[in-house]
């Protein structure tokens, strides 16, 4: 049995695969962490919302890291979900000329946009 009929489609359904998993043209990841400096605290296992259409979520892990992978660049609204605390919502700016964007989130600083119309 000679496998050169199937040579093409296997061709095909590595090429597809490679599309499928590519990043967005121009697409980032967003990394931070999420503290509050002056209660000198850490927000691990804290909930994360971009407002991104659909949002999109994550949660920090145990060290309060976040990550938000294939994020295109833009200006976004950023909802922290903190339980028994009340919510917090601030900006972040997504570079289009970063392949990473550091947007360390410290709750102590974070101001408040005059709306969020996005959630």
């Amino acid at each position: 049995m000679t496998l050169k009929p199937y040579r093409k489609l296997v061709s095909a359904v590595i090429a597809l695969t490679a599309l499928a998993l590519a990043e967005p043209a121009g697409a980032a990841a967003i990394y931070g962490k999420v503290y509050d400096t002056l209660r000198g605290r850490l927000y691990p296992r804290t909930r994360l919302i971009l407002g991104t259409q659909p949002p999109r979520e994550t949660t920090t892990d145990d060290a309060a890291q976040y990550w938000f992978r294939d994020v295109a660049p833009g200006a976004y609204l950023i909802r922290i979900v903190r339980e028994g605390e009340g919510d917090v919502v601030g900006r972040l700016v997504v570079a289009p000329d970063r392949a990473t964007t550091i947007v360390n989130l410290d709750l102590s600083k974070i101001e408040a946009p005059h709306h969020d119309d996005a959630y």
